[in-house]
C-alpha cells in the first residue's frame, strides 16, 4: 500500500468532496476485510463497507484528527455498522478461520486445521465484544490506540478488556483439549 499523505487528504476531501475518491481507494480494500472477516458473506461485506465510506463521506466535514488516524475513524464506523447489522439479525457470525497454508506438509496442515477448528469454536463461544477486541487488535493488527478509538474507550480500558477477553479464550480451548495460547505484549 503505497504511503499517502492522509491529513491532506483528508483536508481536501473536506473542501471538495470528489477528492475522497483518494482515501476511498487507499482503505476501501482494508475495511472490507475487516467487515467480511465478520459476517462471512461477501454481499454483506459490500453493503457494509458501502454504507461506512457513504457515511465517512457525508460526515467528513466534521471529521477531526485529534490524536487519531483517519483508519481508525473508518473502521469506527465500520465497527457501528457491524454492530447494527448483527442487532438486525439477532445473531453473531462467529470469524471464518484460514484454511491450508502453502508450503507445509500434509500432517502439519492437518493439525494447524484442527487448532483452527478448536480456535474458531472457542472464540464462538465468547461474547461479541470479546471477539471484537481481539479481532481489532490481533486479527487486523490494530494497536492499543486504534483500537481504544474505534471501540470509543481509553487505551487503559483496552488492555484491561482484552487481558480479560484473552483469560476467557485461554479458558475455552482449555476445555477442549490440550492447547495452550501464547500471548505476547497487547
Amino acid at each position: 500500500m503505497p504511503e499517502i499523505n492522509e491529513q491532506r487528504l483528508v483536508e481536501q476531501a473536506q473542501s471538495e468532496p470528489q477528492a475522497f475518491a483518494a482515501l476511498y481507494d487507499h482503505y476501501v480494500a482494508r475495511i472490507f476485510k475487516y467487515v467480511y472477516r465478520q459476517v462471512l458473506d461477501e454481499a454483506v461485506a459490500q453493503d457494509i463497507t458501502a454504507v461506512t465510506f457513504e457515511k465517512a463521506l457525508r460526515h467528513i466535514r466534521r471529521y477531526e484528527a485529534q490524536g487519531s488516524s483517519f483508519a481508525a475513524w473508518l473502521y469506527r464506523i465500520a465497527h457501528n455498522e457491524l454492530m447494527s447489522y448483527y442487532r438486525r439479525q439477532k445473531f453473531l457470525l462467529p470469524l471464518k478461520w484460514l484454511g491450508w497454508t502453502e508450503g507445509r506438509g500434509a500432517e502439519t496442515a492437518v493439525v494447524q486445521r484442527e487448532q483452527q477448528s478448536q480456535l474458531h469454536q472457542a472464540l464462538a463461544q465468547l461474547s461479541a465484544k470479546d471477539r471484537d477486541i481481539i479481532h481489532l487488535r490481533y486479527f487486523e493488527e490494530l494497536d492499543s490506540e486504534e483500537v481504544a478509538e474505534i471501540l470509543g474507550c481509553s487505551t487503559q480500558n483496552v488492555y484491561v478488556r482484552l487481558h480479560r477477553a484473552l483469560g476467557r479464550l485461554r479458558q475455552q480451548l482449555e476445555m477442549k483439549g490440550d492447547w495452550r495460547l501464547e500471548t505476547g505484549d497487547y
